[in-house]
């Protein structure tokens, strides 16, 4: 059974965008795919402008290749944007509720680019150049409620 992961609230929202799809060979199951939105920016080539949930090996602002013949699928990245990603997942279910009002209190106050897929799992965007010690401060301060994993950075 095919899957996809979809991104309801991209932090950028080209006009018009183009979505293309990012295999997730690591995950069992099937065929499984994230949808990312995207900008053209060249025949086969588009600039990523969501923060992916489960792709590696991509960041917001990265320009990709894909085409028909692949059916849209990524094929490679051609530019890293320098961008980050830390992907943030609560472990408990209990904990949803509370730890989802803190990190949402600490992504506003720190004006952290995010995504969320789900109220307990969030993207977050490391922009090169600036210092990220608060924000892991932030999400050490969690303790064993939140696992957190960095992309790229």
């Amino acid at each position: 059974m095919t899957k996809i992961a979809t991104h309801a609230n991209p932090v950028r929202r080209p006009v018009p965008s183009f979505m293309l799809r990012a295999a997730l060979d690591d995950i069992e199951g099937g065929d499984n795919y994230e949808q990312l939105w995207t900008k053209r920016v060249g025949e086969d080539r588009f600039e990523v402008c969501c923060i992916p949930f489960f792709a590696y090996d991509l960041a917001l602002g990265d320009v990709v290749r894909a085409d028909a013949e692949t059916g849209y699928v990524i094929r490679s990245v051609e530019r890293r944007s320098g961008n980050g990603v830390a992907r943030v997942a609560v472990k408990r279910r209990d904990d949803v509720e509370a730890v989802h009002l803190r990190l949402h209190d600490l992504l506003g106050k720190l004006e952290y680019l995010h995504e969320w897929f789900a109220p307990g799992y969030v993207a977050v965007s490391l922009e090169p150049g600036r210092s990220h010690d608060e924000f892991f401060a932030g999400l050490a301060a969690l303790g064993d409620a939140v696992e957190v994993d960095r992309i790229l950075i």
